[in-house]
């Protein structure tokens, strides 16, 4: 019985975490993503006491749990030396330091030692998250009180900002709106970080709208032993999809709406390839084209009509001078790396004259080009491998289970959101937005493994 409240308790927890995280300015800054992981460390900490006593929490065991772990262990043991390492290998930065100031310095192989413990700490905390998903979200009911939780944590803050958006009010919670005044954030301060969150949220209700669907059309004993929600209740989780689907529009930011149509898409061809209801070429056709009209329809000029230099050089002449001077700092350090975090610090010396308006800048809108200047090539291989197998996995589950394939669908298709966007963006280093995509990616992985031979235990 203690264990079974326990349970609930790391579920509830799970869900009220992920639903306080875009509090305030989708906890990006230091006092919120400092509280995120005390929190997440903390119920890491219990669970692993309790497991230690009762190990059948350990719901996934073997090496289907152990190597992500162990990766995401060898990524952060990298981080954490990156903010001390042998002189050896020192950073270039500090000898210029040194001879300018009398006597001998500490150095690092990061250029701000303090930012990449930051940055260590920030992944390890999405690391717990992905971990109590994972372990929590292998239980079927649970698996679908933790998607429910994300969806109506999606479709709260679209409501939020679309009361903002018809109120007149610039305002984010309690703070006054800076940023992006013409655009829906919600309690976000950049659209595109709204956009991902929404996106996500988009992709898990339509994944157990189609699995409500997809039971409904099974056999009189499935339909008699389902506990899911009826069909009214995938017409409801649809209207809710939709809702969040006009706030996302009104974000106005043309990366999100792609890459939430990316990661809706791959979701419907991922349920069609499961269950060998693939369309035609002509369906396809047709369904982007009407797809991409009410696209056009419903963004208006306020989307596809902005113009590409905006004054904060985001947009797409700012960006392309950002990737290009970016990967000029990856060839300076390809191996070793800037500092996890330290962007800002560092990039200082790569701005020319080329961009101007902007004194500091502290993102380079490309997540694969930030962190491969930042920790390395090799960090950045190692952190695609561990993604990049989880959502492998997810997709040869979504075909290997009978049942609950839906979840590893959604997962996967989360994965290709957050690929795609992160192209051009930095909406995955917000800590709301990874904090979700963590959840949803456990709760995909979780159930991506048959519930026999050993693997799956319940309480």
């Amino acid at each position: 019985m203690v264990m079974i409240l326990f349970d609930r308790f790391i579920l509830f927890s799970l869900m009220l975490v992920t639903a306080l995280a875009p509090l305030p300015l989708g906890s990006n800054r230091p006092a919120s993503w400092s509280l995120l992981a005390l929190v997440v460390g903390g119920l890491v900490v219990l669970w692993g006491l309790l497991a230690s006593v009762r190990p059948t929490l350990f719901r996934l065991q073997g090496r289907d749990a152990i190597w992500p772990a162990a990766l995401w262990a060898v990524l952060i043991g990298w981080l954490l030396l990156q903010g001390s390492g042998p002189e050896a290998i020192w950073h270039p930065l500090w000898d210029i330091a040194s001879s300018g100031l009398d006597g001998r310095i500490n150095g690092a192989i990061s250029v701000a030692p303090f930012d990449t413990g930051t940055a260590a700490m920030r992944l390890l905390t999405y690391g717990g998250i992905f971990w109590l998903a994972v372990q929590t979200g292998r239980d079927s009911s649970n698996a679908h009180v933790l998607s429910l939780g994300v969806l109506l944590t999606g479709l709260f803050y679209a409501i939020w900002g679309l009361l903002n958006e018809t109120l007149g009010t610039d305002s984010i919670l309690w703070f006054e709106k800076w940023a992006y005044l013409d655009a829906l954030t919600s309690t976000f301060v950049n659209r595109n970080s709204f956009a991902t969150f929404a996106g996500l949220s988009m992709v898990t209700g339509l994944g157990m709208a189609l699995r409500i669907l997809r039971r409904e059309e099974g056999n009189e004993i499935i339909r008699k032993q389902a506990t899911d929600l009826s069909r009214v209740g995938a017409f409801l989780i649809l209207a809710a999809v939709a809702t969040i689907g006009v706030a996302l529009v009104l974000t106005h930011s043309r990366a999100g709406l792609m890459a939430t149509g990316v990661g809706l898409g791959t979701l419907l061809a991922a349920h069609m390839w499961r269950w060998n209801r693939l369309p035609s070429w002509g369906m396809v056709v047709a369904g982007v084209v009407l797809a991409a009209s009410v696209l056009l329809f419903a963004a208006g000029t306020g989307t596809f009509e902005r113009k590409v230099d905006d004054a904060d050089g985001a947009e797409l002449g700012g960006r392309a001078w950002l990737f290009q001077r970016t990967i000029s700092a990856i060839a300076d350090q390809p191996i070793t790396g800037h500092g996890a975090g330290a962007f800002e610090s560092y990039f200082q010396q790569y701005k020319n004259a080329d961009f101007g308006g902007v004194y500091s800048i502290n993102k380079a809108h490309n997540s694969y080009l930030e962190f491969a200047a930042d920790a390395g090539i090799p960090a950045l291989l190692l952190v695609l491998a561990v993604i990049g197998g989880i959502a492998v996995s997810s997709l040869a589950g979504m075909r290997r289970r009978k049942q609950d394939a839906s979840y590893p669908a959604i997962g996967f298709s989360a994965t290709a959101l957050v690929a795609l966007h992160s192209l051009v963006d930095f909406s995955l280093q917000i800590p709301a937005v990874a904090t979700l995509y963590a959840v949803i990616l456990g709760i995909g992985y979780a159930q991506a493994f048959p519930t026999g031979g050993g693997r799956h235990n319940r309480l």
